[in-house]
């Protein structure tokens, strides 16, 4: 319930204009299905596995604990789920071989901007690994040290 409030809330300051949603699209894949190593492992963010059902993704950039709305083009469905992990790290080497790729630095492509936890992947009609539409609020940068707390605010008094 939590996520369908934040949810209404991006979609209504968009619609006034108080804040502008960031969009941006690229490959998604999928994480977590049983017989993946990610399966069961620790979500980054949270430091608890993966449960069943839960509408999480990973995303290299935002912040974790961002709500995302995301929009399956071929089958016109939409999605919105929570940032509690890292990733997609896949990527395409020089070599053509796959392998990881944790630093924008590092040689290589990488395969997705996205990746999808089985239950998000279902509401979508997602297939795995396409294009996907995704809708975000940009976190202003000072805000994103200490949830909004100023670093010298956040200090005890001596």
């Amino acid at each position: 319930m939590t996520i369908l409030l934040a949810a209404a809330r991006l979609l209504l300051l968009a619609l006034f204009g108080a804040t502008s949603l960031v969009g941006e699209h690229g490959l998604a894949t999928r994480f977590g299905d049983p017989g993946d190593r990610h399966d069961g492992a620790a979500l980054s963010c949270t430091q608890k596995p993966l449960e069943a059902g839960q509408l999480v993704c990973a995303h290299r950039t935002l912040p974790c604990g961002s709500v995302v709305m995301l929009h399956n083009p071929r089958t016109n469905r939409y999605a919105v789920c929570t940032v509690l992990d890292r990733g997609p790290y896949g990527a395409i080497l020089p070599s053509g071989k796959w392998g990881l790729k944790i630093h924008k630095s590092q040689p290589g492509v990488w395969r997705g901007v996205i990746d999808l936890a089985p239950a998000v992947a279902r509401a979508l009609g997602h297939n795995g690994f396409e294009r996907v539409d995704i809708y975000y609020q940009r976190v202003a940068q000072h805000l994103r040290v200490g949830r909004g707390v100023p670093r010298a605010a956040a200090k005890e008094p001596r």
